[in-house]
């Protein structure tokens, strides 16, 4: 039996991924703001083997998708996340 006025049990589902799944992300990328340095707890120098050049945010020279303002290419952010080729 079907309901004239009921919401499809797809499209529920799928509101209520997209609402959940963008509490998630972090503010900069719901809103498209980038975060400031001190937020993403960017620091000038690598952690370990992890450094912004192999980081998947990364835009040469440098930029970063999610830090606002220049970053260094052997700096790091606590949303480091490796490119899959990083070496």
């Amino acid at each position: 039996m079907r309901f004239r006025n009921a919401i499809p049990r797809r499209g529920l589902l799928r509101g209520l991924f997209f609402l959940l799944g963008g509490a998630l992300l972090p503010r900069a990328a719901r809103s498209q703001e980038k975060l400031k340095k001190e937020d993403a707890k960017y620091q000038t120098l690598p952690k370990g083997q992890q450094r912004c050049e192999i980081c998947l945010q990364f835009r040469a020279p440098n930029r970063c998708k999610l830090v606002a303002g220049e970053i260094t290419p052997k700096g790091w952010c606590q949303y480091f996340a490796a490119r899959e080729n990083a070496r």
